[in-house]
């Protein structure tokens, strides 16, 4: 794995088509098989598309990681009532529903993902702390779940402050309370 020295990222959100492209390219090569070995480094599981991107994160935007032009990380932003475009994290947001006190609000961020040889350098983290620094003042906290194969990105996300509303699970429900 190539690091990524001497480098100045900035921490935004996704504005144009391109940025929204490059976080599907992103994807791609992280999804499960995509490279040899790449699995270990963690993975993406949801396949989304430039319409779904515009669609699943109403008028906010997702944040994305940018050193110069090229997008090296994002997190997505999926809004609850996006969920019938993934009935496969259904359960997520039943157990989150059950958790959550009332009047909360929160959102789901529907995936994160780090390019290789970004990775280990604090982006993850910085791409999480610009998402909240965007949705605190909107939601009381963000949800996500992480498959328990992908020890990475567990270990990554309890660092950041998400902790665990599920057991037994092939899949850690976690969320991060920002009030």
């Amino acid at each position: 794995m190539m690091k990524i020295m001497e480098t100045q990222l900035i921490y935004t959100t996704a504005q144009s088509r391109s940025d929204l492209e490059q976080i599907l390219a992103l994807q791609r090569s992280n999804l499960p098989g995509a490279a040899p070995g790449q699995d270990e480094q963690g993975f993406v599981s949801l396949v989304y598309t430039v319409p779904l991107l515009e669609s699943v994160c109403g008028p906010h935007r997702h944040v994305i990681a940018r050193d110069g032009d090229k997008v090296v990380g994002y997190t997505l932003v999926l809004l609850p009532e996006a969920k019938e475009h993934f009935p496969e994290i259904g359960d997520m947001f039943g157990a989150v529903d059950a958790w959550r006190a009332p009047g909360t609000t929160y959102f789901v961020m529907g995936q994160v993902c780090v390019a290789d040889g970004y990775r280990g350098q604090g982006v993850f983290r910085g791409l999480y702390h610009k998402l909240r620094d965007e949705m605190r003042e909107h939601f009381d906290f963000v949800a996500t779940d992480v498959s328990r194969k992908n020890v990475r990105s567990m270990n990554a996300h309890a660092g950041v402050g998400f902790r665990e509303i599920n057991e037994g699970s092939p899949w850690q429900v976690i969320v991060w309370d920002w009030t």
